[in-house]
């Protein structure tokens, strides 16, 4: 009985309590509600981080490798370079199976060079000293050869010895011989015609006196023989002359012809110079590997001596020295709105996890204005650290090396975000 009524006094005790809670405890618990309210927008408004898009990655660099392509089918007869070693450009890589004996090719193909310089340079006595006779086993050009070696000989023989030269300084010295030849006619030709001149003014006087009949007909007749006797050195001296001019001409004409002929063994020879250079640069293509630029040589294969490859394999590889790397990033439509030229580009390399090695910094320097055919757009990565990681790892270089571009957009506020998703219909 005690216990029941104990039971009924604390029950209505508690639910007193319960009922009327006191004033202090619903100010304070309002107060605590409006402060956390208060503090979850103003933190919502002072939060801000920005967004990242994510865009596939392929590492390359400014100056990108080459690649160097075997140009026919053939057997590789020799390598003359190792992996990893660095070449200049234009230096011989490797050798495919040929006819011809490649060390006479490419020493031939020196010469030729040496020769087209001094053609250019208008010396040809440089011609004169080259003996190309000495190249035998020239294989898939030995015709082409022949046909050059007979032009050169035609010309060497032209100007070996100056032949036409001391001809054309003879021609020259008889052409100032018979200009001085000229001269002295020319002046026979005045002194006889002033003498004629003379002549015919005594013979006037002597007609009129033989019309006055002051002396006989046998004086008159002697004095107009006197004249004709004057007139015939003047036409002898003028058909010399005449004679001499023609001569003249004459060696004038075989000094053209000499020129001539010496220029057209010039042209022929020029044009045998460059149709064999072109016959030879064809040669090398299919028959020489040589390093378009210098860098390392990467081959793209276990390649041995003998080992068969087809027309359009590729070879090997050439990474230029001291290179700048970069990135090639393919980036979605649905993100592209986003981003900007200068942001923040967080790179994880697929060769290189970057739990162990750290990701790459970069900055993206070049965004497309238009998407490629595959609607998506492109840009490009500097690494401004080339491949040093975050961690300070410095990872080797490898051409297309693919992994993942998180792009560092700008800045969004909290309450932007949450607004944001409400408007797409996403969940908070």
């Amino acid at each position: 009985m005690k216990e029941t009524i104990f039971k009924e006094v604390r029950s209505e005790e508690v639910h007193e309590i319960i009922d009327r809670p006191p004033h202090w405890m619903l100010n304070w618990g309002m107060t605590m509600f409006f402060i956390v309210v208060v503090l979850l927008v103003v933190g919502s408004w002072v939060i801000k981080f920005p967004d990242v898009v994510n865009a596939s990655f392929t590492l390359t660099a400014k100056d990108a490798p080459r690649h160097v392509i075997v140009r026919s089918d053939g057997r590789i007869a020799k390598i003359l370079v190792r992996d990893n070693d660095v070449v200049t450009r234009g230096s011989n890589i490797a050798f495919l199976e040929s006819t011809a004996d490649h060390v006479q090719v490419l020493e031939l193909a020196m010469l030729i060079d040496k020769l087209e310089s001094s053609v250019d340079n208008n010396y040809w006595k440089f011609l004169e000293g080259q003996s190309i006779h000495k190249f035998k086993e020239l294989g898939e050009i030995q015709q082409d050869y022949e046909v050059f070696q007979k032009r050169m000989l035609e010309l060497t023989t032209v100007l070996r010895g100056g032949l036409f030269e001391k001809k054309r300084l003879l021609l020259d010295r008889d052409l100032a011989d018979l200009q001085l030849l000229e001269d002295n006619l020319e002046e026979q030709l005045r002194l006889q015609t002033e003498d004629l001149k003379l002549a015919r003014e005594e013979f006037r006087i002597q007609e009129k006196l033989q019309n006055e009949r002051v002396i006989s007909p046998l004086e008159f007749n002697r004095e107009k023989a006197k004249l004709l006797t004057k007139e015939m050195p003047l036409k002898n001296a003028t058909s010399a002359l005449i004679q001499n001019r023609a001569v003249q001409t004459a060696k004038s004409r075989e000094i053209l012809e000499l020129a001539n002929v010496v220029a057209e063994q010039k042209a022929s020879f020029r044009h045998a110079l460059q149709t064999f250079r072109s016959v030879i640069e064809s040669w090398k293509q299919r028959y020489v590997v040589s390093a378009p630029i210098t860098g390392k040589v990467s081959f793209s294969g276990p390649w041995q001596e003998q080992q068969y490859l087809h027309a359009g394999q590729e070879f090997l590889t050439i990474e230029p020295g001291g290179n700048q790397y970069q990135g090639l990033v393919r980036i979605a439509q649905a993100s592209v709105g986003k981003l900007q030229r200068g942001q923040r580009v967080m790179i994880k390399l697929n060769g290189f996890p970057f739990r162990e090695y750290g990701m790459v910094e970069g900055v993206l320097s070049q965004l497309s204005v238009v998407p490629g055919s595959d609607s998506v757009y492109w840009g490009f990565v500097q690494l401004p650290n080339n491949l040093t990681t975050l961690y300070g790892k410095k990872l080797e270089y490898r051409n297309g090396l693919t992994g993942t571009a998180e792009i560092i957009t700008s800045d969004r506020r909290l309450t932007e975000r949450l607004i944001s998703n409400i408007r797409n219909g996403k969940s908070i």
